[in-house]
């Protein structure tokens, strides 16, 4: 019976897997007159303007406003674009809020995705638990902090813990790869926390469970570990201090050199 019921939890996956890499059957079927942005779109028989759900790209005049456009137009015009609507219709605006779906070599590509992966959006989600593709759109975004790519790309070289902290500002909601020795782990609810050693302002990794399994750690091989980790510096409440969310094992790695 366990391995019955193993197999129809594996199947179910691959089941939403599937269904969840590909348009619904009511997406409607567009086409696109003119790109706006990187995240917004004039339709060419309605007229109407369509702003990407779950993203934000750079405004006019930012760096990588014309990178972003030109991902979008290159993604999207001149092909038949699935919109797929969510919950909220329109915004204040008047606009379309949608998931644009196109099918590339084959294969199905969802927009509002590809746009994060290339690195020329950011995550724009206010209510995670309600967004579809939440957790596929965080995967996105790491893994183009993870390799640098466009708007991450200020800071390219590891640094260590005490450059950063020099100048946390400076870092701040930027993609930066931190080398650090590890001072202890605690176990919480949420995850693993990972504690730098030496740290002015109680720098800490944040490991979501799931990755702490597939890397296989403990924290007794941890402890006084010299790590090197790249991601998304944040830093909201001040006396937690400055953290990194460790979301996808390719984040996780050892100084070299």
């Amino acid at each position: 019976m366990r391995g019955k019921a193993y197999l129809v939890t594996i199947v179910s996956l691959l089941v939403t897997a599937f269904s969840l890499a590909q348009p619904p059957e009511d997406a409607q079927i567009v086409r696109i007159a003119r790109v706006v942005d990187g995240d917004t779109a004039l339709l060419l028989r309605t007229h109407e303007y369509v702003r990407y759900l779950g993203i934000n790209t750079p405004e006019a005049g930012e760096p990588y406003y014309s990178v972003a456009t030109k991902v979008n137009r290159d993604l999207v015009l001149r092909r038949d674009v699935y919109l797929e609507f969510g919950p909220q219709r329109r915004d204040g605006y008047g606009r379309l809020l949608a998931y644009l779906w196109v099918r590339q070599d084959g294969e199905w590509i969802l927009v509002n995705e590809e746009l994060l992966r290339r690195g020329v959006a950011r995550l724009y989600v206010l209510w995670p638990k309600e967004e579809k593709y939440y957790d596929r759109f965080r995967r996105a975004v790491t893994l183009a902090q993870v390799e640098k790519r466009a708007l991450w790309s200020k800071f390219k070289d590891p640094l260590p813990l005490a450059a950063i902290e020099a100048a946390p500002v400076l870092y701040l909601t930027e993609a930066v790869t931190v080398n650090f020795t590890v001072d202890r782990v605690e176990e919480r609810e949420d995850g693993w926390y990972v504690y730098a050693s030496g740290s002015r302002f109680g720098f800490h990794l944040l490991v979501r469970p799931q990755v702490w399994e597939e890397l296989d750690l403990s924290p007794q091989g941890l402890v006084g570990r010299e790590l090197q980790v790249t991601g998304e510096l944040r830093w909201e409440r001040l006396e937690d201090g400055p953290y990194m969310e460790v979301l996808i094992p390719e984040q996780w790695g050892i100084p070299t050199g």
